[in-house]
């Protein structure tokens, strides 16, 4: 008898500490809805990643609150009543985060002695594209502000 308890009761333990963290990690499959208070949004969707104020469309002047949840991609506005006015949709988390790390891949082209050297003498590329411009102003060609070459441009 003394065995037999001293094998069941790990084994409950253990299911018990499963159920427990299963219940723990499932969120609430609650979904926002208009006429919801500040708590029962905090209640379904978690602390809000964002929070500001923005224009009331409604009255000239005043400000309504907007939490913002990134990893659902959804936006509560709140009316002047401090319930859920309207609710949007935001592009994914997901699809943001492979923007940026796109936009911080190197260029396609990138040649490891050309490229440096561009970022090297960037400075002085600009100071005679400036000075060409001065030049410009000066000899009645039209004056305005030059534009200039990304950094990596050869």
């Amino acid at each position: 008898m003394y065995r037999g308890t001293r094998i069941i009761a790990p084994i409950l333990a253990l299911m018990l500490a499963i159920a427990g963290a299963s219940c723990s990690t499932s969120s609430s499959t609650a979904a926002l809805a208009n006429g919801m208070t500040a708590n029962q949004t905090v209640d379904a969707m978690g602390p809000p990643d964002l929070k500001d104020s923005i224009a009331d469309p409604n009255h000239p002047g005043a400000t309504v609150l907007r939490y913002v949840w990134l990893d659902s991609g959804k936006v509560a506005v709140f009316g002047s009543n401090n319930r859920v006015a309207s609710i949007g949709q935001i592009e994914p988390a997901e699809a943001t985060k492979q923007k940026l790390e796109a936009s911080n891949r190197p260029p396609s082209t990138f040649d490891p002695i050309d490229t440096p050297l561009n970022y090297a003498f960037y400075p002085i590329r600009v100071g005679l594209i400036y000075l060409a411009a001065g030049l410009n102003c000066v000899a009645g060609g039209g004056c305005h502000k030059p534009e200039l070459p990304s950094p990596g441009q050869g």
